[in-house]
Formats: C-alpha cells, sequence, structure tokens
C-alpha cells in the first residue's frame, strides 16, 4: 500500500485566493491512504504482496535501528513506518508558517501511484519510494519587508533574496520575480528575455502594433520590479553578515538565518527534485510576489494553461525518490534528507521575515 502522509506546513485558507489547478484528468489518484494493507482488490495489478510486505518490515527495522521507533512499538509495519516518518519529518522542519507540502510513502512505484517515474524499478529491488507533493499556499509581497530591510543595510536584501532562491533551488522551487521571468522566456518570449530580439520575433510572426501593446513583453515586465530583485546577487559575503548579526539588532535575524542557508547548503542538504523523469512540477512551494501590481499572477495563470495544453510532462509532484533499504543506504538518505529539511525550515523563516500576505 501507499502510506500518504498528514499535510505538513500551513495550507492557503479558504479566503486567499486560490491557484489554478491542472485538468483532474492529468494525474493518476493514489489509493485511499488510510487503507493499510488489506491484501486484496485495494492491491494495484501486479503487486507482490509478499514483496511488499517484506520491503514495509525492512523499513520498519531500519526507523527502530535510528532510534524513531520505540522497541516496544506494535502494529502493521506501514503504520510504524508513518508514524516514523511522520514524527521525525516534523522534528527536522518543526513549524511551517508559508510552506506546506504532503509526503507520500511506498513499498513500490506502482502503489505510489507514480510508478511511470521509476521505469527500471523491478521486484528484484531492495528499495522504497517516497514523493513530496504540494500543497497550495497563499500568495505573499516582498516589496514594503525588503525595502525597508534594504534601507536600514544596503545589499541585505538582495543578498537575503539571492540565498532564498538558492535555498529553494535545493528543497520546493519558489516563484519569484526572478523565476517568473524565466517562465516568460518559456512561454512567452520563445527562449529571450531581450525586448528587441522579442519584437523581431514576435513581427516575423505577424503581430501587430496593437497586438505587441496588449503583449508581456520583457520591457514591460521587467518594469515592475527593482533591477536588484530581478537579478539577486550575494553582494554581503559571510563576514559582512556576521557583523550585521552582532551590531544591527534590527535586521540582525535576516543575516543570522541567510548564514544558517549558506552552512546548511554547504552541508550538502537537499531534497529530492525530479532531475531525469522527464516531468516538471507544475506548482511552487511559495509564490513570493513584489507587490500587488505586479504581473506575477497573471504569468503563473498563463503557465497553467500552457501545461494544460502541452504534453502530459508535468506533475504536482516536487519530487520523488528511491532509496535502498540497506542500512548503509538508508542512513545516508536521512542525513541528506535530513539536512535538506532543516534548509527547508531555514528558508520558510527566512520568508517569513521578508515577505507578508498580500
Amino acid at each position: 500500500m501507499r502510506t500518504s502522509l498528514a499535510t505538513l506546513g500551513d495550507t492557503v485558507s479558504s479566503n486567499r485566493r486560490t491557484r489554478r489547478s491542472l485538468s483532474g484528468g492529468r494525474f493518476r489518484p493514489g489509493p485511499d491512504p488510510l487503507s493499510l494493507p488489506q491484501f486484496g482488490a485495494g492491491l494495484t495489478v501486479g503487486l507482490n504482496p509478499c514483496l511488499d510486505v517484506r520491503r514495509w518490515a525492512m523499513l520498519a527495522l531500519r526507523w527502530l535501528e535510528v532510534g524513531e521507533l520505540p522497541e516496544s512499538a506494535s502494529g502493521l509495519p506501514p503504520t510504524l513506518v508513518q508514524h516514523a516518518l511522520v514524527a521525525w519529518i516534523n522534528r527536522m522542519v518543526g513549524q511551517l508558517q508559508h510552506i506546506a507540502f504532503e509526503v507520500h510513502a511506498a513499498a513500490s512505484p506502482a502503489t505510489l501511484g507514480y510508478g511511470s517515474l521509476f521505469p527500471d524499478a523491478s521486484d528484484d529491488d531492495d528499495r522504497w519510494y517516497w514523493a513530496i507533493q504540494s500543497e497550495q499556499v497563499e500568495w505573499l509581497g516582498m516589496k514594503d519587508r525588503l525595502t525597508r530591510i534594504e534601507t536600514l543595510c544596503p545589499g541585505l536584501g538582495e543578498t537575503a533574496l539571492h540565498w532564498l532562491q538558492r535555498a529553494s533551488g535545493r528543497t520546493l522551487y519558489a516563484l519569484t520575480p526572478q523565476s517568473t521571468r524565466d517562465l516568460c522566456e518559456y512561454i512567452h518570449w520563445q527562449g529571450s528575455g531581450d525586448q528587441a530580439d522579442w519584437l523581431e520575433e514576435m513581427r516575423s510572426m505577424g503581430m501587430t502594433e496593437e497586438d505587441l501593446g496588449d503583449a508581456i513583453s520583457p520591457e514591460w515586465y521587467d518594469g515592475h520590479f527593482p533591477d536588484w530583485v530581478l537579478c539577486a546577487k550575494p553582494v554581503l559575503d559571510e563576514d559582512a553578515l556576521s557583523g550585521i548579526q552582532a551590531t544591527l539588532p534590527e535586521v540582525a535575524p535576516v543575516a543570522a538565518m541567510v548564514l544558517e542557508i549558506g552552512q546548511l547548503l554547504a552541508d550538502g542538504g537537499q531534497l529530492p527534485g525530479l532531475d531525469g523523469m522527464e516531468v516538471e512540477c507544475v506548482y511552487f512551494g511559495a509564490y513570493l510576489r513584489w507587490d500587488v501590481d505586479d504581473p506575477m499572477d497573471r504569468v503563473f495563470d498563463d503557465f497553467i494553461e500552457y501545461a494544460n495544453c502541452a504534453s502530459d510532462g508535468y506533475t504536482d509532484l516536487f519530487g520523488a525518490q528511491a532509496v535502498p533499504l540497506d542500512a548503509e543506504g538508508f542512513h545516508v538518505w536521512l542525513n541528506k534528507t535530513g539536512l535538506g529539511l532543516q534548509l527547508l525550515s531555514s528558508l520558510d523563516r527566512l520568508i517569513a521575515l521578508i515577505a507578508e500576505p498580500l
């Protein structure tokens, strides 16, 4: 069976703007996550129940060995694994404010519900599978807080935004003015972000001046943001950030969080992505606008429309991974993923310092 874990983090409230969704037929629904194993109709065709039980038992043993399950624990192996994995993730990430996700664990890719992501999987593999699925979160605005931070300490806002984007690239990718511009190049500008190249391309396609006036152009998009927001650089180094942390109490928490993120990245913290799986996630871990007047929501809606009209190359998963069941492979996964979850927690806390609900 697939075990679907409780949603982690705060999801968007019902009175917030809802995100556009992919068409319902795009994703194969998984089995009932609470139907822990009843070997029969609930099993995916072709699943070997004995093999599945063996993998669950081995995985429960791995959690027992690292102290995440008490020796007195009793119950079905999938239930034990669920309890251990939820407790461990919650301890790694703490209380998330602006990021939310759901985790699925399975003993085979077929029961994960996304078996096609692992075409080379076989019954001979001693691996278990897990995936991180997107959850709806609210849009946030960065203008007021980042502007204040830049006023109090020039360069700190830009540096914080740079490290936020780096951390999100290793965990749950954030939609920012810069990453939204990348979407524009993909869906609106035929791969070029230069205004002159775009105009030449559009006119060669027969667009009139009136058409061009209604389009999202590079120049029009860029005009909604300060230059540094679209190409944030680490203008303050570690020594400068340490000095800020020690001498400027108003912005010290921002500097401290940037330093923490830099260390976790250097230590190798990372969550699984979709590299090599020929799909991309259509959603984002956080939605960080500049202000309510920027065009980021329009671009995102266009991207969802594009994904609905394109191929099945999009998914609602942030990442998926096959993990070895042997003790050494499990420990490697535990250490790297633990750092990745801590990095995600630091990212969430940095977002809380530089952005706020619109």
